[in-house]
């Protein structure tokens, strides 16, 4: 995977460990090393930053055994709030479904969530989507179709007396963001049906 903006590597030198930094990578997507200054980590893979720092580093050290590691992706997270018990942002190293986000979030907050209506909101391809999501299976049978998350959406857990996701939608999000909409998706486990808000 490719490093961005806002992504910490840590570079670790073999046989200079006084060498050793750990760096994140600045908005212009370079970061800045001893005696080589600034170089370029942005689009490049861990692998591929390592052999540009080989080639740097060679004319000034005598063994350039180097280890690239990145400790955080900036972008490969998601955010969950609502009634959660520990809502804020949960890493994404990986795959991860919304039922996995909010269990690393704490959970439900089981006194007044709405697992019918668990909200994901995606910014993709510079429109926003919601996704509703009935969890309320879970309880009675243990099983819930997957839902696979992508960087930087957020999972909602609205209260137990919004009854109609599209109605959370209307009160919160279009309020905020009443210029651009977004496209209102409900999944019922079998299909995803999808309804343009941006002109409520």
């Amino acid at each position: 995977m490719a490093l961005s903006p806002g992504d910490v590597v840590e570079v670790k030198f073999f046989y200079t460990p006084q060498l050793n930094e750990i760096q994140t990578v600045r908005p212009d997507g370079k970061i800045a090393l001893q005696l080589v200054g600034e170089v370029e980590a942005q689009e490049r893979t861990p692998a591929e930053l390592r052999t540009e720092l080989m080639k740097l580093y060679t004319p000034h050290l005598k063994d350039t055994n180097i280890t690239v590691i990145v400790r955080s992706f900036f972008n490969r997270r998601v955010f969950v709030g609502g009634q959660v018990t520990k809502p804020g942002v949960v890493e994404m190293p990986g795959k991860l479904t919304a039922l996995e986000a909010i269990i690393q979030a704490g959970g439900f907050d089981m006194r007044d969530a709405e697992l019918r209506n668990v909200i994901v909101i995606r910014h993709k391809n510079g429109q926003r989507y919601a996704y509703s999501l009935n969890m309320k299976s879970l309880q009675k049978n243990g099983e819930i179709q997957p839902f696979y998350l992508e960087q930087q959406d957020i999972v909602y857990v609205p209260q137990t007396e919004i009854a109609r996701a599209d109605q959370w939608v209307d009160q919160h999000i279009n309020k905020l963001v009443p210029r651009t909409g977004f496209i209102f998706l409900t999944t019922d486990g079998r299909s995803t049906i999808g309804v343009d808000t941006s002109s409520r």
